[in-house]
């Protein structure tokens, strides 16, 4: 389930009974929370029309090799911590034809560098 701590703004809509049954369905198909696939579903919606990224860089806080927090804008932490930038990365090639991407795993630190990775299953092929 999505942690509402993650994000800065609710946003609500109506829609009819209809629609809130199909967005379930794909959700679960994508094993994914209706919030999830909604969320995403906006976010390539305003990537595909406008060309700007829709989120800034993303930052953790590594303190004697743990991640510590994680912010948009970083400060200087009085323990001697340091901001590294989150990099996103699939775990596998993603073709947006042929493949989903889940909800990313735990951030991870590699090395000098946080990562978080998304899982990429393929999506079902409808059988003719």
């Amino acid at each position: 389930m999505d942690d509402p701590t993650h994000f800065e703004q609710l946003i609500q809509f109506r829609a009819p009974a209809s629609l809130s049954k199909a967005i379930d369905r794909a959700a679960g198909q994508r094993c994914q929370s209706k919030s999830d696939y909604i969320r995403q579903a906006l976010l390539n919606r305003v990537r595909a029309e406008q060309d700007f990224p829709v989120a800034n860089q993303q930052y953790c806080l590594v303190r004697n090799g743990e991640l510590i927090s994680t912010s948009f804008k970083p400060s200087e932490d009085p323990e001697g911590g340091e901001w590294l930038p989150i990099e996103n990365e699939d775990n596998q090639p993603f073709d947006p034809a042929l493949h989903w991407r889940l909800k990313p795993l735990p951030l991870r630190l590699d090395g000098d560098r946080v990562v978080r990775t998304y899982p990429v299953i393929a999506k079902c092929q409808e059988h003719a």
